[in-house]
């Protein structure tokens, strides 16, 4: 039997109105729990639908990955 791996990545977003982390899990949906207040209303989506909504919107400065936990359980 595979161990499964447990991934979470954690991205910092600069937009026009607030900057803060944003927390992705293994599955790319932003976590609730990993993410500042400022951008929980992202929590369950996916992070790619997020950052090109963003993107559209001309709200977007910059996204830099800050970590990566991996952790086998």
């Amino acid at each position: 039997m595979r161990e499964k791996i447990y991934k979470r990545r954690i991205y910092w977003f600069n937009t026009m109105k607030y900057c803060g982390a944003v927390g992705v899990d293994q599955d790319g949906l932003v976590s609730k729990y990993d993410t500042a207040p400022c951008y929980r209303w992202m929590s369950g989506k996916r992070f790619v639908d997020m950052k090109k909504f963003l993107q559209r919107k001309n709200q977007l400065i910059s996204c830099i990955k800050i970590d990566e936990d991996i952790d086998p359980f």
